[in-house]
């Protein structure tokens, strides 16, 4: 039997979709870590459904490599693949970049004021010390700063190539210093409120390529969670 963080149903979120968003969610957050077992009736059990919206769920989140399933054997979390990783940091730090100097040009007052409210909840979060809802609110600053620039189509494009990365983010969380992270956020701020393009890539840069240099440290505290060329 296993324990998972169940989320609150979104308005009109069929059955199906509720399932593979709770499990992907446990998945990113580490609840459900590395290399661990998983099968369809415990998760069902967990999550309080029957096994069809499991099933299909663990189809898609395989075909995304984030579940092995080995024939006779079972289905594990797969380990963490440090191309998939560079792969969805990539894809964030390239159109990061662009939105970031777009939303130097276009921010409203009111954009503003949303991104200074979320930094707000973010220094509360770290005070209460609970890295999911800082990892949330993380993502959500910078869902912010596509939506100031009605891009948030691409917001949930890079959303859905990120898991992989997010996974070394959330795990990152428990080795670096929080306040590292909040100061870069405050910097992505204040170039958008004073619109300063030039150092719009600069501050994207540096913030999404902190997890290169946590990777080392990362794969030495935690190398069961790691692939090796024979890994899952």
């Amino acid at each position: 039997m296993i324990t998972l963080e169940l989320l609150g149903k979104e308005w009109g979120e069929s059955v199906r979709d509720w399932t593979f968003r709770t499990i992907l969610y446990n998945l990113v957050n580490l609840v459900l870590p590395p290399g661990s077992a998983v099968s369809e009736n415990d998760v069902a059990a967990a999550l309080g459904t029957s096994r069809t919206p499991v099933r299909e769920a663990f189809i898609r989140l395989a075909q995304d490599g984030l579940l092995v399933v080995y024939p006779q054997k079972g289905t594990y979390v797969s380990l963490v693949d440090e191309h998939r990783v560079e792969e969805g940091r990539y894809l964030r730090l390239c159109l990061e970049m662009h939105t970031m100097e777009l939303a130097c040009e276009i921010r409203t007052p009111e954009d503003l004021v949303a991104l200074e409210t979320n930094l707000r909840l973010q220094r509360l979060a770290v005070d209460e010390k609970k890295p999911s809802r800082f990892f949330c609110l993380d993502e959500d600053f910078h869902r912010l700063v596509f939506a100031a620039c009605g891009k948030e189509r691409i917001w949930e494009a890079i959303r859905k190539m990120s898991s992989h990365f997010d996974r070394v983010r959330m795990l990152s969380l428990h080795a670096t210093d929080w306040e590292k992270i909040i100061a870069q956020h405050h910097f992505l701020l204040e170039v958008i409120s004073t619109r300063n393009h030039w150092k719009a890539r600069e501050a994207v840069s540096e913030h999404l390529t902190k997890v290169n240099y946590d990777l080392g440290k990362l794969r030495r505290e935690y190398p069961s969670y790691f692939r090796t060329t024979q890994g899952r």
